[in-house]
């Protein structure tokens, strides 16, 4: 009955940003909730009728809801989505002025010029990605959470890829991008690192096992690929990944010896 009250109550608040307040509030009237429903069953209630009496908590404490009802999700979806709009109408007006003053003033001409637009743009996407993160996490959507982690670290390729080597290639003629898509299994890795970091703690133990493997692998990639491109050690190089899976089999069979010393 305890999960009942506790998904209950969990629905009641799903819609307020997970602020310490908000957070302290609702476990508070979750143990008064738990507490008064154990009281009615000593008492010789029904499940049923011990149910509907610790329901009636939130009823008597509808001021303190009222209290955090402004930082529910209506009022701050509209304060940020506000905030939002005001920010990116003043960025595209601030990036067009300086891509007339660039144009027209520094340069005199529009003569790649395309490449100041271009990257504002993917500047711009990196802001959007990270205000979508910014709310999946105020309302603790983990799904989503981690859905716009990636979406952040994908927007990063333009900005640390695309744009950096067309920079490159059309201004200074230095045909980059057969290097530069090194930067790519680079924040590959990072992103599962972070990935790794963030949301394995609660993840079953197969899954971080496969999440480590997958990480390990990436980085393993990335050193393979910038001594083989930069040294030209593609007959060698390839010892490395018999190498990591030495080291991660040695490391897998530690931890599992020290679990078994442990118990």
């Amino acid at each position: 009955m305890e999960m009942k009250l506790r998904s209950y109550i969990n629905r009641k608040f799903f819609m307020y940003p997970k602020t310490k307040e908000i957070v302290e509030l609702r476990e508070e009237l979750y143990s008064m909730m738990v507490d008064k429903y154990n009281d009615y069953q000593k008492n010789g209630f029904t499940k049923e009728e011990s149910y509907k009496e610790a329901l009636s908590l939130l009823e008597d404490y509808k001021s303190a809801i009222k209290e955090v009802e402004t930082g529910n999700s209506l009022t701050v979806l509209k304060k940020k989505l506000s905030s939002s709009l005001s920010f990116s109408v003043f960025y595209f007006i601030t990036l067009t002025c300086i891509y007339l003053y660039v144009s027209m003033v520094a340069l005199n001409s529009f003569r790649n010029t395309w490449l100041v637009v271009v990257g504002g743009a993917f500047v711009y996407l990196i802001y959007f990605a990270a205000n979508m993160l910014g709310y999946a996490y105020m309302f603790d959507m983990r799904v989503l959470t981690r859905c716009f982690v990636g979406v952040l670290f994908l927007n990063c390729i333009p900005l640390l890829y695309v744009f950096p080597s067309l920079l490159l290639s059309e201004l200074y003629r230095k045909p980059v991008w057969r290097y530069s898509w090194l930067v790519l299994p680079v924040i590959a890795f990072i992103y599962l690192l972070t990935d790794l970091i963030i949301f394995a703690k609660n993840a079953p133990k197969l899954a971080l096992n496969i999440h480590i493997l997958v990480t390990g692998f990436a980085l393993t990639t990335v050193v393979y690929l910038i001594l083989s491109c930069l040294g030209h050690l593609w007959n060698i190089a390839w010892i490395l990944y018999v190498v990591y899976l030495a080291i991660i089999a040695l490391g897998f069979y530690v931890r599992e010896k020290l679990k078994l010393g442990e118990r």
